[in-house]
């Protein structure tokens, strides 16, 4: 992630805790990422440098105008003044890192072989959540490599509890012998 992308994305989110508007923010900028992942030639309308700001500037009113709230609004075109645009996507990124931090959330995967049952989602969450005394959000990824069990990824903290990871453990203590 650019130094770029993070300062504007700390300066927008500061601007969002002054005036009560992340949840605003957040619709904004999840209408501009929608459109960027729906539409190829938005996203390279934004990335090219051979466009001048005028005109990125008179596209982007035509498409947001009104369809976003003021702040939301500016912040787009203060990105295109600035020859910002391509920044877009990572800015967007960045926001959401800085308003799960704001909510106490963090994201996490979990991967098993099987689709886990929402009581065992729940216990396994429930424990993280104790660990790291924050709130937890996994996406799940089924595995059949890890043969059963399931492995916990939240931020630097990795728990195993897979048994391709047991036969590995018993392996090397078998060969130690």
């Amino acid at each position: 992630m650019s130094r770029v992308a993070k300062r504007y994305a700390k300066a927008l989110f500061q601007l969002g805790v002054e005036e009560k508007k992340l949840e605003q923010l957040e619709n904004d900028l999840t209408q501009m990422e929608n459109l960027l992942k729906e539409s190829e030639d938005f996203s390279l309308f934004t990335a090219n440098p051979l466009i001048s700001e005028s005109e990125k500037a008179k596209i982007l009113a035509k498409l947001f105008k009104g369809k976003l709230s003021d702040t939301g609004y500016n912040f787009l075109q203060l990105l295109t003044s600035k020859k910002r645009s391509s920044f877009l996507p990572d800015c967007i990124e960045q926001f959401r890192l800085l308003l799960d931090e704001h909510r106490n959330i963090l994201k996490g995967e979990l991967v098993s072989v099987v689709d886990l049952s929402d009581a065992q989602m729940d216990k396994i969450k429930k424990n993280v959540e104790k660990m790291t005394g924050k709130s937890i959000v996994f996406d799940k990824r089924l595995d059949p490599s890890i043969i059963g069990g399931f492995i916990v990824k939240v931020e630097d903290i990795i728990i195993d509890n897979s048994i391709r990871f047991q036969l590995n453990k018993l392996r090397e203590r078998l060969i130690v012998q």
